[in-house]
């Protein structure tokens, strides 16, 4: 290959690359190539013209590649031109185009580069592009360059696939299967937590397990190893699958054993539960008094479960063997209980002829006999005394009933008094509005003066007359003296009558009131003037 030297100032020029494969191989190649890249985005394609178009995300722009058929027919040229704005930046990127291109075409095996031929110039219309030299993609063919001699360009390995993973930018669509899977395996792992709690089959656990690792499959066979395509995702939903399928047969496994633990202590159950009656047992006395003195007192005086009350008694004796049960039956039929009499190998159930009925029954297994007595006498007498309680209970609700009855009928009592005075005070006060009415209508009928104040005003008026009359008589008498008593007398009369003309409310006046009063007050005045 053959590096042709940068020319400013020249007609902008392309790079090209010729390998040793067909034309359409080399294309294969580079659609491969391009697709899976984690430097190289994939724009736009033409199969009919072998052209592709794709980015860098360093470089702004948009960089050609055309794949063209070499000096024969087994031989193609790729041609690369760059943008104009790429600059220097774009050496070191189309160098890393052409190393990726020839190890694509290394791991087909089916190519090898081979020294540049020809630089071919495009027609600068066609696109508007800065020429770049081809950069040697070895240490090998750059100490051949500086030799001044034409070196075979050599590919190494194919790159990590895993690094290319960590560092894609490619900005292609994610993959709807790997976010499927993503989210499948996480139902899948909280179904694992799930498991840890409840335990369930291993077989369970491996069918939940099938569609995440389907899906997971899936996803890595379809998608391109860089983040924006889903390889990622792909990669982190596999790894919650198999985290999930491990919590689950935890659980299932730790469900297992429990269950067989639990299987290889049910046999001990049954033989420690005689162990934990025998525990139970307690030493007990024969009730002196109640249902109980009614039958025989059992030989063993260890028992359990005892209950006593007024009209029964019940216990479950210990240490009772079949004959112990066979004795106690012969002693219970001694002591009267023969009616409806029941018996079979481990009960025994009968009556005596006061209607106490008493049911025995033997458990050989734990060698234990359960009494019950329901003695009549006492439930006869317990019925008596509830009756007893219920007709005094009756009478108390009914005293009480009554008496909130009379309370009842004290408060309407009080309430129909109440309303009663209430009603009076309504007509009371009714007859003195009607009264007022009709003192009112009589003043009209007067003048207008209310009656009490003419009445008053007429007697003031009169008085006065008369005190002036006698203050003539005074004051023309040469015994005035004499006249003394007569004159205190008069002046008592005229502090009375002024005190009951201060004492009417005149603020109630009407116009014909006040007009009144002033006319008995300036006749007045006139005659106390003509005496003075």
């Amino acid at each position: 290959m053959t590096t042709p030297e940068a020319n400013p100032g020249a007609n902008p020029r392309s790079n090209q690359q010729s390998y040793m494969a067909s034309a359409q191989d080399v294309y294969g190649a580079l659609e491969q190539m391009l697709q899976f890249s984690a430097v190289f985005d994939l724009i736009h394609k033409d199969d009919q013209t072998k052209t592709v178009t794709f980015s860098t995300p360093n470089i702004n722009g948009l960089f050609i590649a055309k794949v063209t058929e070499g000096t024969d027919p087994s031989s193609g040229v790729v041609q690369v031109t760059v943008p104009v704005e790429a600059g220097d930046a774009a050496q070191q990127e189309i160098a890393k185009f052409y190393k990726d291109l020839g190890d694509q075409l290394m791991v087909q095996g089916t190519t090898q580069t081979m020294p540049v031929a020809t630089t071919t110039m495009l027609n600068a219309q066609e696109q508007p592009t800065q020429a770049m030299p081809t950069v040697p993609t070895t240490p090998a063919a750059n100490a051949a360059a500086d030799e001044g001699q034409t070196a075979s360009t050599t590919h190494r390995a194919p790159k990590n696939k895993f690094t290319a993973m960590l560092t894609d930018k490619n900005t292609g669509k994610t993959s709807a299967v790997a976010v499927a899977a993503l989210i499948v395996s996480a139902v899948y792992f909280l179904i694992g937590l799930f498991a840890m709690a409840t335990n369930p089959p291993i077989g369970l656990c491996v069918v939940f397990a099938i569609v995440p690792i389907v899906l997971c499959v899936l996803a890595f066979s379809q998608t391109q190893p860089g983040r924006k395509h889903g390889r990622m995702i792909t990669v982190i939903a596999a790894a919650i699958a198999v985290i999930a399928l491990v919590l689950s047969l935890i659980g299932a496994v730790g469900g297992s054993k429990h269950e067989s633990h639990t299987t290889s202590t049910t046999p001990s159950n049954a033989s420690s539960s005689s162990a934990e009656d025998e525990d139970r047992c307690k030493t007990f006395a024969w009730p002196t008094t109640g249902a109980a003195t009614k039958i025989p007192a059992p030989k063993s005086t260890r028992g359990m479960d005892v209950y006593e009350f007024t009209a029964s008694y019940s216990v479950t004796v210990c240490d009772v063997t079949a004959s112990d049960f066979e004795s106690y039956a012969n002693d219970l039929r001694a002591k009267g209980f023969t009616v409806d009499l029941a018996k079979s190998d481990d009960t025994f159930s009968a009556k005596n002829t006061a209607g106490d009925s008493v049911i025995v029954m033997h458990n050989p297994n734990e060698d234990t006999m359960s009494i019950s007595i329901d003695s009549k006498e006492d439930a006869d007498k317990e019925k008596q005394r509830k009756a007893d309680e219920e007709a005094a209970k009756k009478v108390e609700e009914e005293a009480v009933k009554k008496a909130e009855e009379e309370k009842k009928a004290e408060e309407e009592r009080k309430k129909a008094e109440e309303e009663q005075k209430r009603l009076a005070e309504q007509e009371k006060k009714a007859q003195e509005e009607e009264t007022k009415k009709q003192q009112e209508s009589q003043n009209q009928n007067a003048g207008g003066v209310t009656p009490s104040v003419k009445e008053a005003m007429d007697s003031y008026e009169s008085y006065m007359n008369k005190y002036c009359d006698f203050m003539k008589k005074y004051n023309s008498s040469s015994n005035q003296a004499g006249m003394m008593n007569d004159y205190l007398k008069m002046m008592q009369e005229y502090s009375e009558m002024t005190q009951k003309i201060d004492d009417m409310d005149q603020s109630s006046w009407t116009d014909a009131d006040l007009q009144y009063y002033l006319e008995v007050m300036n006749r007045v005045n006139q005659r106390l003037a003509s005496v003075s």
